[in-house]
């Protein structure tokens, strides 16, 4: 039952940071240096679009690892029972 513990921490783990790296919002504004010239700002995820697809698929493969080994632990039939 610890590597169940285990592997669930790291779920866990590995999903906090994943939505903290795909959720926070980076903002920048340009100012207009000549007169008749709009100002503009943008938006965007932390580490960029591309950069946020990545993180969440590579996140989503760590999740579904875990949840393999937490299945595996929890039906192996000589658990550890000290």
């Amino acid at each position: 039952m610890d590597r169940a513990i285990g592997w669930s921490t790291v779920a866990v783990v590995v999903t906090v940071v994943v939505l903290f790296l795909t959720l926070v919002q980076v903002s920048s504004c340009a100012d207009a240096a000549r007169a008749g010239v709009t100002s503009f700002c943008t938006t965007q995820p932390m580490l960029g679009v591309a950069g946020s697809w990545i993180a969440g698929f590579a996140g989503a493969g760590v999740v579904a690892c875990s949840i393999w080994q937490i299945v595996r632990a929890v039906r192996a039939p000589d658990q550890d029972e000290d």
